[in-house]
């Protein structure tokens, strides 16, 4: 008797991924896009894939971006607390916080 082959099996995390992403590219509504390295890019979900995300500045962007989704840190609507534009005020930041917290440490190798 043969196996049946079923496609990629998605664990919870990557369903509600999957569906956060789906929610953003049906809307359209603006996002801000934070990556791993401390890069923000701002706009629109045109399209999502199981690895890579597509984001325009319009609709009828002609040339869109491509982002891996294993360089994503964090997605945010555009409009969030918290950004410039937003109707509601933004607490004052302390003064002591770091522009860039470094996300990924490597760890060194344990030497015998």
């Amino acid at each position: 008797m043969k196996k049946k082959e079923s496609g990629p099996k998605r664990t919870r995390r990557k369903q509600t991924q999957f569906q956060q992403l789906a929610a953003h590219s049906n809307s359209r509504a603006p996002v801000v896009v934070h990556l791993s390295n401390g890069t923000r890019l701002q706009g629109i979900v045109l399209a999502t894939d199981d690895y890579m995300l597509l984001l325009g500045r319009q609709l009828d962007d002609s040339q869109p971006t491509l982002v891996y989704k294993q360089a994503i840190a964090l997605i945010t609507p555009a409009a969030a607390p918290g950004t410039p534009g937003a109707d509601v005020p933004e607490l004052p930041a302390p003064v002591t916080r770091p522009d860039f917290v470094p996300i990924y440490i490597p760890r060194t190798r344990k030497r015998r």
